[in-house]
């Protein structure tokens, strides 16, 4: 892989940095097995509503503990899909604040927690039901999707015509 000095001042690195080991729909193990969690930046930060991309079923699928940047309501809108995340051990009273730079502030807060408290091996055992549970919800909830979308879409092109 490319060191960081030899990679370019601008443009598209994604490539460069990774090859084919990484992309929307590769997941490289390495990044899961030699790391205690997940921080999850997601596209949408600072939008009224939630959305959940690639970058959250990554951690789920690969069963490992996560903390999720994104909107406001975003860990609300994950419970209410059925999925489990990891309070107490993973403080998540940054979800229901709405000005986009205090939820960052207290996300990183709670990271920089994280590190500090060594809590590496405790959130590994403690979270791993949740972690088994979430993977498999996934799998369900990607069928279920999956069945979904055909009637979804047809029902939203009636509903236009």
């Amino acid at each position: 892989h490319a060191h960081m000095a030899d990679l370019p001042d601008s443009g598209f690195v994604k490539q460069q940095l990774f090859g084919d080991t990484w992309g929307d729909a590769i997941v490289n193990p390495r990044c899961y097995t030699d790391t205690w969690f997940s921080l999850v930046t997601e596209t949408i930060f600072d939008y009224p509503h939630t959305f959940r991309t690639e970058k959250i079923w990554k951690p789920i699928m690969m069963g490992h503990p996560f903390l999720v940047a994104a909107n406001r309501n975003y860990y609300r809108d994950l419970h209410r899909a059925g999925f489990r995340t990891f309070d107490p051990w993973i403080s998540e009273d940054f979800d229901q604040i709405d000005r986009p730079d205090e939820r960052l502030e207290r996300i990183i807060e709670q990271v920089i927690w994280i590190c500090e408290h060594d809590l590496a091996a405790d959130l590994w055992s403690e979270t791993r039901n949740i972690c088994k549970y979430n993977r498999q919800l996934l799998i369900e909830y990607n069928q279920q999707q999956r069945l979904q979308l055909p009637k979804s879409l047809k029902r939203y092109l009636d509903e236009r015509s």
